[in-house]
């Protein structure tokens, strides 16, 4: 009996062993799978946006933002593109960095175009554009050929391209523009603010005749949207901040800013709205938690006298 108790003892704690890495193991398949499901699909998420202006009957209309050239749906997005079919939207405005500007073979841009082309079939679509396609334009040496490739292939889906321009919605009173963010504001571990006015100047001032709808790809500059006065801003660029914190928000931006303030979502200043984007896709680091991906709807309504 005194030999079987010390050896009775170690078979306990062997158990304790085998348990904890047991326990250990299931931890560790769960929270993959959190981080799985939270990095992967899509929601869709709908605004409406009140207005004083002569718009007609009300105006619907799909935003994606940052798909990164990425297959969401791993067939091409057709399933992506049957979701926002399923908005019976009016007219699709896509928020920049649909494509990436890395080189293959770590990036192909064919799911990126195809998707805009397949859009393009059946909606007018308005693309303004984000950082990674702002470096095709600025820096042509770096990313030999990809300008031509985005302007061949962009002109062939007979998307319309927002460069420092604007577009008027035939028939609906709404004007649409698109301004570049020159690429000095998206260094990373800094913030430089837009030169007050730059917008202003960029594209004329906006005709209080329409409803204006300001196509800028990072809302980091939403005081200096403000002042040039449009009705709507739309942006995307930070991910949702990445990784989002219940009551709290993104906890980091493409810039690396702990915490940015316009991490997604509906923000008002004056008369000016802005809708700020998760993103639908991803690059470099596919990870999201607590912050999904997401389709954009935004309803314009005439306010009710």
């Amino acid at each position: 009996m005194l030999y079987g108790k010390p050896h009775a003892q170690q078979n306990i704690a062997g158990y304790d062993i085998i348990l904890y890495y047991i326990l250990l193991i299931v931890l560790v398949l769960v929270i993959t799978l959190f981080v799985y499901r939270e990095s992967t699909g899509y929601n869709i998420v709908e605004y409406t946006v009140f207005t004083d202006k002569d718009i007609g009957s009300p105006v619907r209309f799909a935003m994606l933002s940052d798909l990164h050239e990425t297959d969401v749906t791993h067939d091409m997005n057709e399933r992506l593109i049957a979701s926002v079919r399923s908005l019976g939207p009016d007219f699709i405005v896509l928020a920049g960095d649909m494509v990436t500007s890395y080189k293959e073979p770590f990036h192909d841009p064919e799911a990126a175009y195809s998707f805009i082309e397949k859009l393009a079939k059946s909606y007018r679509v308005y693309y303004g554009l984000g950082n990674h396609e702002q470096r095709f334009i600025e820096e042509p040496r770096k990313y030999q050929g990809k300008k031509e490739e985005f302007t061949a292939r962009t002109q062939a889906s007979e998307a319309t391209i927002l460069s420092d321009d604007h577009a008027d919605l035939e028939g609906r009173n709404i004007r649409i523009y698109g301004y570049n963010i020159p690429l000095e504001n998206y260094r990373r571990g800094t913030f430089a603010k837009l030169p007050d006015g730059i917008i202003e100047k960029t594209l004329g001032g906006c005709d209080d005749r329409f409803f204006n709808i300001l196509i800028a790809h990072s809302p980091d500059h939403f005081e200096e949207y403000v002042k040039f006065a449009p009705d709507l801003v739309l942006s995307g660029h930070l991910h949702g901040g990445i990784v989002a914190l219940p009551g709290i928000g993104g906890i980091i931006s493409p810039q690396l800013r702990p915490f940015p303030r316009y991490d997604h979502g509906e923000f008002k200043e004056g008369g000016t709205t802005m809708i700020v984007s998760r993103g639908i896709g991803w690059h470099s680091i596919p990870i999201r938690i607590f912050n999904k991906a997401e389709i954009v709807s935004v309803t314009i309504r005439k306010k009710e006298v």
